[in-house]
């Protein structure tokens, strides 16, 4: 009767283990996507130690080319300034064998001083399909307790599933560095056939960005509104460049023909579906808030954000740059105007986040 009963005991414990497993791995899968790769780290670390009741935990990155593993985010005991080269035994071996490894008393090891201050460790590799991203070390135990083969499940659970968020996350960053890189290149192409408009593009995404922040943006929007600015003006390229390059004040015509490169860049970028967001900020962010001088009929929330916030950008750098018909205005001046603006030309809480990024920017450092 008594086996029966011990016997019930760890069926019931495993059962309740694999059920913790199973529960772990339902909410770190959904946890990780569509992260950062900083903050897929962060979440990995929190969930470690909240988990298994450590008090250090450490993500660790392999640079291939150097061959160390160099920490990228830790939380507890840890030097985040050391690098563990190949023949760092403790560390490298789980990568090795791609297996996870514990010391429950490294100080009863031949490993006792290899990392200070820390009595027990675990370390588990994070994998991704392709390749090793590098390992994640927790140490210390809550009570100075073991770790059991429970807690590895658990920690190859939160490492598998963050590796394949991770490395996914390293190529999306690989393709949009080449995408960022692929626009610029275009954009210093266009701002090579004006005389007025080089610096132009990547001041307006400068401040774009910082009113973005302001308003607490974060993120894949703050990503979309990144191309968003590098491509505003991108319609330019159909504008006559006599019009671009006249320097003197333009004609009703003229305006008439200025006034038609948002939507000319719509259609320059109209096949990139994926971009669609992004090619609505650039289409209306001519538009007025209040409607009443829109190019499209636009007004109020009808207008899309980006384009609300890249209408204040790129304003406030027209202001304050040279045109060859008007000499730049004093950066008190334009933020006057654009406060002048508010409510009529631009959306009130858009200025207002650009008056909050206006009063911590330094007119040396932000503004020409």
């Amino acid at each position: 009767m008594d086996n029966d009963k011990d016997d019930l005991t760890v069926t019931i414990q495993e059962l309740s283990h694999a059920y913790e497993e199973l529960s772990l791995l339902y909410r770190v899968s959904g946890m990780f996507a569509s992260l950062s790769i900083d903050d897929i780290c962060s979440r990995m670390v929190d969930e470690a130690i909240d988990t298994l009741g450590v008090k250090t935990a450490a993500v660790l990155f392999l640079d291939q080319k150097d061959e160390v593993l160099y920490t990228k985010i830790s939380r507890g005991s840890w030097d985040n300034t050391r690098t563990f080269a190949r023949d760092a035994e403790v560390i490298w071996n789980a990568i090795r064998t791609r297996k996870p490894s514990a010391f429950c008393k490294i100080a009863e090891t031949k490993y006792r001083d290899y990392i200070p201050g820390i009595r027990s460790l675990m370390v588990c590799p994070i994998q991704g399909k392709a390749k090793t991203i590098g390992t994640i070390i927790v140490a210390d135990k809550e009570g100075d307790q073991e770790f059991y083969s429970s807690d590895t499940k658990l920690l190859m659970a939160i490492s598998s599933q963050a590796g394949l968020s991770v490395e996914n996350a390293m190529l999306y960053a690989e393709l949009e560095g080449l995408l960022v890189g692929a626009i610029k290149s275009l954009v210093k192409a266009l701002e090579a056939t004006s005389l007025w408009t080089a610096g132009h593009t990547e001041r307006v995404t400068e401040y774009a960005l910082a009113i973005g922040q302001r308003l607490n943006l974060q993120g894949d929007t703050l990503e979309k509104l990144k191309i968003c600015s590098l491509l505003h003006d991108i319609g330019k390229i159909a504008t006559p460049k006599e019009i671009l390059n006249k320097n003197k004040e333009l004609t009703e015509n003229e305006w008439i023909e200025i006034r038609k490169h948002p939507g000319v860049g719509a259609e320059i970028l109209g096949e990139m579906q994926q971009f669609n967001e992004v090619i609505l900020g650039i289409k209306y962010h001519h538009e007025h808030w209040d409607g009443k001088k829109s190019i499209f009929g636009l007004k109020f929330e009808e207008i899309p954000l980006l384009a609300r916030i890249l209408s204040v950008a790129d304003t406030f750098d027209a202001l304050t740059s040279d045109r060859p018909y008007r000499t730049k205005r004093r950066r008190e001046e334009a933020i006057h105007e654009i406060k002048r603006c508010s409510g009529t030309q631009f959306d009130p809480a858009v200025v207002e986040g650009f008056l909050k990024w206006m009063e911590i920017t330094t007119p040396q450092h932000q503004v020409p």
